[in-house]
C-alpha cells in the first residue's frame, strides 16, 4: 500500500522514488524493502509525506484523492483538518480493573468480551430505564473509551479492546440503521477494516485488522450525526 501510494506521488510530481528516498539518507536495500510491502519508519515516513504534500496518514491509506502539485496552496494542509496529527499518537495507558469494570458497564457487556476477539457482541438484557439512563450519563467511562481508541495498538491486549469497542460501536449504529453497506460508502473508513470488524476474518492487509481509530469515530460521528454516547451505549 505505501509503495504504490509513494510511487504515484513521485510520478504525480515529475520526481524518482529512490532520489526522493535518498534526499534521507534511505539505503537502496531498505528502498527495496519498502517496494515488497515494508513501512518506512515514523519518523522516515513524516518526512516523506510532508516533502510531497501529504500526511502520513494518508500514505498508509486506501484513500484515493486527486493531488495537484501545481497548486500554490500546500496539499498538506489541504488534506488535514488538524496539524500534526501523526505526531499526536501516543501509546496507551495502563487501565485499571476498576476502569475496566466501568467500561464494561456503561457499554452493557461483561468483562471478559472486552478481552477477546468475539466479532459476535450480544448486550447484557436491562431492563432498568432509569440504570440505563444514569449509564449513559457517566462521564469518566466515555472519556477513557475515548482516549483507548485515539492511542496506538502497541499491545495485544490494547489492540483486542479497541477491536470489541469498535464492535460494539458499530453493533449501536446499525441499530440506528447504519449498517454496514452505509458504512462502507463513507470514504474515510477502509472496507478490509469493516470487514474484519463485523466478521472477525482477518484481511490480507494485516494494517487494517484492528478497531476503528478516533479520527474514523469522528468521521462516522460527522456523518451520522449520532454522538458517541449512543455508539458506546445504544442509549438515545
Amino acid at each position: 500500500m505505501f509503495w504504490t501510494k509513494f510511487v504515484e506521488l513521485c510520478e504525480g510530481q515529475g520526481l524518482k522514488p529512490r532520489k526522493i528516498a535518498a534526499e534521507f539518507d534511505v539505503a537502496p536495500a531498505t528502498v527495496t524493502r519498502w517496494k515488497h510491502g515494508s513501512v518506512p519508519r515514523a519518523d522516515t515516513l513524516e518526512k516523506v509525506a510532508e516533502r510531497l504534500g501529504v500526511t502520513p496518514d494518508f500514505m498508509l491509506s486506501e484513500e484515493e484523492y486527486m493531488i495537484n502539485p501545481s497548486e500554490k496552496r500546500s496539499t498538506f494542509k489541504k488534506i488535514t483538518a488538524i496539524p500534526q496529527r501523526w505526531a499526536g499518537l501516543h501509546s496507551g495507558f495502563d487501565l485499571t480493573n476498576q476502569q475496566l469494570m466501568a467500561i464494561a458497564e456503561y457499554v452493557n457487556c461483561d468483562i471478559f468480551y472486552l478481552n477477546r476477539d468475539d466479532p459476535t457482541y450480544t448486550p447484557l438484557n436491562r431492563k432498568d430505564k432509569e440504570k440505563d439512563k444514569e449509564r449513559s450519563q457517566q462521564i469518566e467511562p466515555l472519556l477513557d473509551i475515548l482516549d483507548i481508541m485515539d492511542a496506538c495498538a502497541d499491545t495485544d491486549n490494547y489492540a483486542i479492546l479497541q477491536i470489541q469497542l469498535s464492535r460494539i460501536a458499530l453493533y449501536n449504529l446499525n441499530k440506528a440503521g447504519w449498517g454496514k453497506k452505509k458504512l462502507s460508502e463513507n470514504k474515510y473508513l477502509s472496507s478490509g477494516k469493516l470487514k474484519f470488524l463485523y466478521t472477525g476474518d482477518p484481511d490480507k492487509d494485516a494494517n487494517v485488522n484492528f478497531g476503528l481509530n478516533y479520527s474514523e469515530l469522528s468521521a462516522i460521528r460527522y456523518e451520522t450525526g449520532i454522538s458517541y454516547v449512543y455508539m458506546f451505549t445504544g442509549i438515545k
